[in-house]
């Protein structure tokens, strides 16, 4: 994985979700009225993606994030972006899953398999 990154203002209209993931909606609801409350603690981490015209992102973490900033109507979200490889950004998304909070195994297994069909794992 590269090391160069930095942070920018990133429209969030420009970032695809690779790798979505179901939410209870009242841990959504938390992270939403956080958000509106004390503001983004911590950005998100996107790629930028290959390709000519306007710039486009894949998500690596911060899902709810921003989710969040869209259900509060924002336009544009502070943004680490990370010189990554599809591989590596699959890693990190996983990595940050589990040391967030305590999942259920089946919830870690069900991130396992969708490394495993893209070829990651």
């Amino acid at each position: 994985m590269g090391s160069a990154q930095c942070i920018e203002i990133v429209p969030v209209g420009s970032i695809d979700v690779v790798n979505p993931r179901a939410r209870n909606r009242r841990i959504f609801k938390e992270i939403v009225t956080s958000v509106a409350e004390l503001g983004l603690k911590r950005p998100i981490t996107v790629k930028r993606k290959a390709g000519e015209g306007e710039a486009r992102y894949d998500l690596v973490c911060g899902q709810g994030r921003l989710e969040a900033y869209q259900a509060l109507g924002q336009r544009e979200i502070p943004a680490v972006i990370v010189d990554a490889t599809n591989e590596d950004s699959a890693i990190m998304s996983l990595v940050e899953n589990c040391a967030r909070r305590q999942h259920r195994a089946i919830d870690l297994l069900h991130d396992i398999e969708g490394l495993r069909q893209r070829d990651l794992y």
